[in-house]
Order: C-alpha cells, then sequence, then structure tokens
C-alpha cells in the first residue's frame, strides 16, 4: 500500500470516529438554552426548560429503507413519548442566615426537586420547545431563595425520546464547576435527595389545565410525577 493510499485511508477513519463521537450527543435532541425562572402569578415561579427535537430516533435504523409492515410505519414529522425531566437545587438562605456562625459546608444547605413533563406528541421542527415547570412562590420566600431574580445552584436535565434518554451536551449546570465529575457527582446528590421534597415542583398543566403550546400534545395532569 503506498503512503498516499495509507494516509488517505486513515484521514477516513479518523473523520468517522470523529463524527461518530459528535452525533451521540445533541443528535436528536437538545437543551436550547439556560433554564429560565419567571414570576407567573403571586403563587406561582415558572421554570422553563427550552429544547429542540432534532430528528425522529426511529429514522436511523431503517437506513434509507421505506415501512414494510404497520409497526415499523410511523410520521417522522412527530415523535412520540417525550419526557423532559428537571432536577433542579436552591439554596436555603434563611437556615445559613440563622446558622452563619456554624461550620456548615454551603452544600448542606441545598435543596433538591424533581417533576417531569410528558408530551404524548411533539412535533419534530426547527422551534425551540419549552417543558414548563411550577415552583410555589411561598416556598421561595419561606426559604429564602434570592430576592428578586431568583437563581438556582444548579439543574440537571434529562431528555426522553419514545422510551431511550438522549445524550445531551450541556444537561448538567452547577454553580461555576466544568469539570464532568463534580457535574455528574452533583446529578447523582439530586437524583439521591430530590424525592424527599416531592409534589413541591409540578409540571405547569398540572396547575394550569389550558396550558399548552402549538405543535405539542400534553398527556393530562396526574397525581403523580
Amino acid at each position: 500500500m503506498s503512503n498516499i493510499a495509507f494516509l488517505t485511508i486513515l484521514c477516513l477513519l479518523l473523520k468517522f470516529v470523529f463524527v461518530g463521537l459528535h452525533a451521540q450527543s445533541d443528535q436528536y435532541a437538545k437543551i436550547a438554552n439556560k433554564v429560565t425562572i419567571t414570576s407567573e402569578t403571586d403563587s406561582w415561579l415558572k421554570i422553563s426548560v427550552p429544547f429542540n427535537i432534532i430528528t425522529h430516533p426511529r429514522i436511523e435504523n431503517l437506513k434509507g429503507n421505506r415501512p414494510t409492515t404497520i409497526e415499523e410505519a410511523f410520521n417522522p414529522e412527530f415523535v412520540e413519548d417525550v419526557k423532559i425531566r428537571l432536577y433542579i437545587c436552591f439554596s436555603n438562605g434563611f437556615k445559613k442566615k440563622v446558622l452563619r456562625s456554624s461550620q456548615l459546608m454551603d452544600s448542606q444547605f441545598y435543596q433538591y426537586y424533581r417533576a417531569e413533563v410528558e408530551f404524548k406528541t411533539i412535533k419534530v421542527d426547527r422551534n425551540t420547545k419549552y417543558a414548563n415547570f411550577m415552583f410555589p412562590a411561598a416556598v421561595a420566600e419561606k426559604d429564602e431563595f434570592g430576592s428578586g431574580y431568583i437563581t438556582p445552584v444548579g439543574y440537571a436535565i434529562e431528555i426522553h425520546l419514545e422510551g431511550v434518554p438522549v445524550e445531551l451536551s450541556n444537561s448538567i449546570v452547577f454553580d461555576k464547576y466544568r469539570d464532568e465529575v463534580t457535574l455528574l457527582k452533583f446529578k447523582q446528590q439530586a437524583e439521591e435527595k430530590s424525592s424527599g421534597n416531592s409534589g413541591v415542583l409540578v409540571p405547569a398543566h398540572h396547575i394550569f389545565p389550558s396550558y399548552f403550546q402549538k405543535g405539542a400534545y400534553l398527556l393530562p395532569a396526574t397525581s403523580g410525577n
């Protein structure tokens, strides 16, 4: 084999590896921007997770072929069973103020919450979608999560398409940390400790039944998270 042929094959292999690695994250869905917190009413704060559906996850399985059975047939412009799960953490400013002379670490004042919004059907297009959650303003005020604009300590997001979790490139935000080990540890803490605050953070349409967005069908409100 000539040196030119060898180099050509090597470049193709490297290109394949590069594309493969980067196609795994944000291939089917991505986080469109940062999570935002706004005052919806005097009683509720709205927490919004912006996301995009990039492509239907079943298209790749067809490998360019047309479906041959009823079970294989699907509309590639819509994805079914889309779940957006949010873990969010706030710091209890009231307790921290009362115990300011103690030797407690900042992390001991963290409070974790979680909830999930489920879309029965959602359209695949370029428009940014929002998974919206409601958080009681009274709880935020009681625990002094912040004055004016409330900023979380951090959050983690999971997206499932048709029952399968997708890889996301910027799904965990925690303070100023950027290293993967710390971010994964934060998410682990959120998963373990948020169950103690079950039912506090809720999907928006559980509070406002008329809540909807163009190109999506939300599952009706249920009693569980």
